[in-house]
């Protein structure tokens, strides 16, 4: 039930997919322990793990989404884009190519969830294998100047659709005009691209923040109809301190008198103490009511989560996506320019150390020497 009503929430009109799922990969000790021959990825869908493999073609994912996943009858695979005509993937199509960015499974020709593949591994350098000589380039190039990683990113996808812009007119006589002209087209080109891909990135943010709110508003409605019926654990310790007063005013002044009620007394404050005790050392808070109750609705928190869908790894998973979301974000905010500028920045700082660092040098010769 409350899953339901979580995807429900979600799930609202202005957006045009149903929910944002993340492709997850076994680490090396899982896939050692389960024996994978291959490479084989995860996603949750309803909380329920769908296995696919990444080699293969689109017609295997399909059929084994199929198998998986309960009453849906028809599954297709898009890439995902900037607008509402999504290019849809065919059946041959090979996992590597499909599996290169996110995607859009469409089941039953009316549910899209969008598959985000690069969560864990955000990329550093995307440039294409087409330019092996440049990728390797610029990789040595960024190693020797400290700029952040949406830097490295941004300048390596213009300079990946630069080469591809110039490889377009290979029969043409290049001047520094139109180096000019190409770099002013790819950075227009860029610029338009970049702002679709911000406005569609906001919108999944937007989606992933309202089911992140979602989660801790399900969470704190459990913890409050926890706190309603663990008051009764309130109640017994109360009912426990005023037996114990009765007992032995009962006891002392009616029946036995304080000579046999001291040791009685006495008993009962060690059982206290070690009770008191005994709590501290398991939860190291102090015993109060306050923290009784607390300590008892924790207890029940997490089989109360987990009876619906597992919480913990689903608020993570959807704290991953939105960091990697942002990520993406940020790179797509940034300009040309502004990467410029801080390259410019990094190779100054570098000069000025190197500067410094010879003159160090020449100090120490100047000394020894003469």
């Amino acid at each position: 039930m409350l899953l339901k009503s979580l995807f429900r929430f979600c799930s609202l009109k202005r957006y045009n997919f149903q929910d944002i799922l993340m492709l997850q990969r076994f680490s090396q000790e899982e896939s050692k322990n389960l024996n994978l021959k291959q490479e084989v990825l995860f996603f949750y869908f309803h909380s329920k793990k769908v296995f696919i493999k990444a080699e293969g073609t689109v017609l295997e994912l399909q059929q084994a989404i199929r198998k998986q996943i309960d009453d849906v009858k028809s599954v297709g695979v898009y890439q995902q884009t900037t607008n509402d005509e999504q290019v849809e993937y065919a059946s041959s199509t090979p996992m590597q190519l499909v599996l290169a960015e996110d995607m859009v499974l469409r089941l039953n020709q009316t549910e899209n969830y969008i598959i985000l593949n690069k969560v864990d591994n955000p990329p550093v350098i995307d440039l294409i294998d087409n330019y092996p000589i440049t990728q390797h380039a610029l990789h040595e190039y960024f190693q020797e100047i400290d700029v952040p990683q949406r830097t490295k990113v941004v300048l390596s996808n213009f300079i990946q659709k630069l080469l591809s812009e110039i490889e377009k007119h290979k029969e043409l006589t290049y001047d520094k005009d139109l180096i000019m002209l190409i770099i002013k087209k790819v950075i227009m080109k860029l610029g338009i691209y970049s702002q679709a891909q911000k406005q569609v990135i906001d919108e999944q943010i937007s989606f992933l923040e309202g089911k992140q709110n979602r989660l801790a508003h399900l969470k704190d409605s459990i913890i409050k109809e926890l706190e309603m019926k663990e008051q009764t654990t309130l109640y017994q310790i109360y009912f426990y301190i005023l037996m114990q007063i009765a007992f032995t005013q009962y006891g002392t002044y009616v029946v036995w008198g304080w000579d046999v009620m001291e040791p009685v007394t006495f008993m009962l404050g060690v059982t206290d103490m070690i009770i008191a005790y005994q709590f501290w050392m398991k939860t190291t808070k102090a015993y109060t009511f306050g923290n009784v109750l607390q300590n008892a609705v924790n207890k029940h928190l997490s089989k109360r989560l987990a009876e619906q869908f597992n919480y913990a790894d689903e608020l993570n998973d959807v704290n991953r996506m939105i960091e990697y979301l942002k990520f993406k974000q940020m790179v797509y905010s940034s300009d040309i320019y502004e990467v410029i500028s801080v390259i410019e920045g990094a190779i100054e700082e570098k000069q000025a150390k190197l500067q410094a660092q010879e003159e160090e040098e020449e100090q120490l010769r100047s000394i020894f020497y003469h």
